[in-house]
């Protein structure tokens, strides 16, 4: 690429943001509104088409929301979305944590600056103020610098990114129909495990694994920074949807003592919060947090492990609802014991891990070549934006 120029965004962009029309107006400024309000938690890195919720003309001409076109890019400014980027494909009114970016479209190509900027997401990000979730805000995005070559460069660069892209997310796709297909052979093979709709025999679930609830040394920041794994409930909410390899922080032997130790091959629940419900196998020895329950012990006479796991996050939405009332949902250990588990014959249960580990094998393949391809569509997006594609 021959020499080109470097621009801010406020040269060649118009940007603003949006607001949130007053909730205490429901009926004037939501109900019965066609015109689309993107909030910054519907921001996923594509098109947005639609939105969950609209907003009326009178919201419109009485409060700060405005129009933004079709084909503008977003970016949330704030909260758990930060950084997060998409494009309008309708004309829509956003929230005040969005940003809209309006490029000139003499000067730049959308798909091109939404690439530009994609690449600069980590950059943005250190630049906000805050804790956890900093904040940044529009001077931040104004003051952006992005190469700008010629409108033709331009759509040949957006266009090799888009299909680096496309890789990755059909790489993705074919990942979830994985767990799709799982989750459709587990309730072929052995139905609903609280309707029990093939009449399975059953039992307490106490009566055929121990359940024991985790514990928390306090104050943790006492106990923490020795050498035995301290497994938490965010240890296993991404990646992996069956096992934890690896957790976060360490305790002391004397934080061990107070709380409850489990050898590689446990498996653990997640008794409250906005976690509640699903399961996990570990691959590590290491003490959990009180927010698990552990089942070990289990008669593999009557009960498999994969399936016990499968059974039990399957039914997730259940379990939350079956937790008594409160500020978050609890399920103690006395409601795990008396949960009545469907036994389907040991030799099903079996073939259906056999199935589930092959596909555990499928998936560790899948995620090999979405890192890959993560790795390359980094290295093509640095070479875009240095000037040497």
């Amino acid at each position: 690429m021959s020499k080109v120029k470097t621009c801010c965004i406020a040269d060649f962009c118009k940007t603003g943001s949006g607001s949130t029309p007053s909730r205490n107006q429901i009926e004037r400024y939501y109900e019965g509104g066609n015109i689309p309000w993107v909030k910054s938690g519907e921001l996923r890195e594509g098109l947005i088409t639609e939105t969950e919720e609209h907003v009326t003309e009178a919201a419109l001409k009485e409060t700060s929301v405005k129009l933004v076109p079709k084909g503008a890019i977003l970016l949330a400014m704030y909260g758990a979305t930060v950084g997060r980027l998409a494009i309008l494909d309708v004309e829509a009114t956003t929230n005040q944590a969005v940003c809209h970016i309006v490029p000139d479209p003499k000067m730049a190509e959308t798909r091109y600056l939404y690439h530009a900027i994609a690449s600069q997401v980590p950059q943005i990000i250190s630049m906000g103020v805050g804790g956890a979730q900093p904040n940044i805000n529009q001077g931040i995005i104004k003051e952006l610098k992005i190469l700008l070559p010629p409108l033709p460069e331009q759509r040949r660069i957006a266009a090799i990114l888009d299909q680096a892209d496309a890789l990755r997310a059909k790489r993705r796709e074919a990942l979830a129909e994985l767990d799709k297909l799982a989750q459709s052979i587990f309730v072929e093979m052995f139905g609903d495990p609280i309707e029990n709709s093939k009449k399975w025999p059953t039992k307490r679930l106490g009566e055929i694994v121990r359940v024991r609830r985790g514990g928390s040394p306090r104050p943790i920041d006492q106990f923490l920074g020795g050498t035995v794994n301290w497994i938490k409930i965010g240890d296993a909410t991404k990646g992996d949807d069956i096992y934890i390899s690896k957790c976060a922080e360490k305790i002391t032997e004397a934080g061990l003592r107070k709380t409850v130790f489990l050898k590689a091959g446990s498996l653990i629940f997640a008794n409250c919060g906005v976690s509640l419900g699903f399961a996990r196998i570990l691959k590590i020895d290491g003490c959990i947090h009180d927010g698990w329950l552990s089942f070990d012990e289990i008669n593999e006479d009557l009960l498999n492990k994969l399936f016990l796991l499968k059974a039990l996050n399957t039914v997730t939405t259940r379990f939350r609802s079956m937790a008594p009332d409160g500020t978050q949902p609890n399920l103690n250990t006395e409601i795990m014991k008396n949960f009545q588990m469907i036994l389907p014959p040991i030799s099903l249960q079996n073939e259906f891990s056999r199935i589930l580990s092959t596909f555990q094998l499928l998936k560790a393949s899948q995620e090999a070549s979405i890192s890959e391809l993560g790795t390359l569509f980094a290295s093509i997006q640095h070479r875009a934006f240095q000037g040497e594609l």
